[in-house]
């Protein structure tokens, strides 16, 4: 789950967003139980962010979805992004069920009525889904009471390390304390004979492959609002303590360290190697990382050699260690369906049966998001996934920053302000961190 870095212009066009479906998101519209629902034929329309081996893993499940429901043709339209969920939305012309690659916007879709409340089917087929799905998934897919959205899978966060490199450098296991990870990167660090970077012990910027997620905040349990509603980034001890570790990882590699590891990236191939087998964990240069499950299948698909374990991320708080940042796919019905009943048994299908999650969580490499797909043995079994399955269950994971009006805002300037901080363009951090948070609180009252 690559944070949606959608700009300002596309995240703000929902604040008009057609409200038609309003009236289906009252909870206290009666229902039909799915039982009950006709068998009238009905085509829906899903739009969703998969592509190729991840799109025909997704229809040859829905076929089965067919089979079942012989009267409900689905028709899959994939590579679909967050803009163009949100301009059909505004264009009042979505498809019937959507699926997005975080959740991002589900606060702005919810409390827009642009997805409808699944509270009233849930209460109409008696499901409780404090009992099917784990908190940490539900809380992400749901705003102000309205559970307008469902957990697809999810995604958990945590460390890679190369065994043989720790093995050769005399280090027993993966750190679990920032400061063990800190001297580990050092110990693992290769250079060549001109001082570049051959083998870096971690790479700490901000902008190397998944790291903006690690700056988000959970590994130092940092907060991003306060009860009023208001930023903490210019309050919260956290942040300061956050970018004096990144300025002092850094520094690891040198006085010109931030230039060597910006060359050490290109030398990769540049940030879109995260997604060839020339990814730099795969290839053996990076020692350690920050990355999420679906790399272990990346791994086996790219034929990568690699000798690897996997663990939690370490933790400014050692009571804190197995936790991590987690959140994925959610599914959710238009609002303006002319088949929400339809919609929700492709909805219920997909995330809430656990068939289908297992399908899904094996051959995408996912962490599924109910109790039962959780206990699956192959799943459980595996020594590499397994420890995203508890960074997944751990009490202290948590999607951030938390779900709000203005979608991924924060996290896009957050994610603007660390690069500039790296590069030496922020005169004062303080009263960067400052101007940051009015910049979000002057949006929060824009977007409410």
């Amino acid at each position: 789950m690559r944070r949606l870095l959608i700009g300002l212009a596309a995240t703000m066009l929902v604040a008009g967003a057609c409200t038609a479906g309003n009236s289906n998101s009252s909870s206290d519209k009666p229902v039909t139980a799915s039982s009950n629902i006709p068998h009238t034929p009905v085509t829906l329309t899903m739009w969703v962010h998969f592509s190729g081996r991840e799109l025909d893993t997704l229809n040859s499940i829905i076929d089965d979805f067919h089979k079942q429901y012989p009267w409900i043709t689905v028709k899959t339209v994939g590579a679909k992004n967050e803009q163009e969920t949100l301009q059909a939305i505004n264009s009042g012309t979505p498809p019937d069920v959507m699926s997005t690659q975080g959740p991002d916007q589900v606060a702005q879709f919810c409390h827009s009525g642009a997805w409808i409340d699944m509270n009233p089917y849930l209460k109409a087929d008696g499901i409780d889904l404090a009992k099917v799905s784990p908190p940490a998934a539900t809380t992400y897919t749901a705003f102000e009471g309205n559970q307008c959205a469902l957990p697809l899978e999810t995604d958990a966060y945590g460390l890679y390390y190369n065994k043989d490199m720790f093995a050769k450098a005399g280090i027993d296991g993966p750190p679990k304390t920032l400061a063990e990870l800190e001297a580990d990167a050092k110990a693992l660090t290769q250079y060549n004979a001109d001082g570049s970077i051959k083998v870096v012990g971690f790479d700490p910027l901000s902008d190397f492959y998944e790291n903006p997620n690690l700056y988000l905040g959970v590994p130092w349990n940092a907060t991003w609002y306060n009860a009023d509603g208001q930023s903490t980034l210019g309050t919260d001890p956290m942040w300061p303590q956050i970018l004096n570790w990144n300025q002092q990882m850094v520094g690891l590699y040198g006085s010109d360290g931030y230039q060597k590891l910006q060359d050490f990236l290109a030398s990769l191939g540049g940030a879109n190697s995260e997604w060839s087998s020339a990814q730099g964990f795969e290839q053996g240069k990076v020692a350690m990382a920050f990355d999420g499950e679906w790399r272990t299948a990346f791994i086996k698909d790219d034929g990568s050699k690699v000798n690897y374990g996997t663990a939690p991320f370490p933790t400014a708080d050692p009571a804190r260690y197995g936790s991590g940042q987690i959140g994925g796919t959610v599914i959710a019905i238009s609002g303006t369906s002319p088949h929400p009943e339809q919609a929700w048994l492709l909805v219920k299908y997909l995330a809430l049966t656990t068939e289908p999650l297992l399908r899904l969580a094996q051959e995408l490499g996912n962490v599924p998001t109910t109790y039962a797909a959780l206990k699956d043995p192959t799943l459980q079994n595996d020594p590499q996934f397994k420890p995203f399955l508890d960074i997944f269950s751990n009490k202290y994971s948590r999607f951030n920053p938390p779900l709000t009006t203005i979608g991924t805002y924060a996290a896009d300037q957050q994610g603007d302000f660390l690069t500039k901080f790296e590069a030496g363009k922020v005169p004062d951090m303080q009263a960067g961190l400052d101007q940051l948070a009015q910049e979000i609180d002057n949006q929060q009252q824009l977007g409410s």
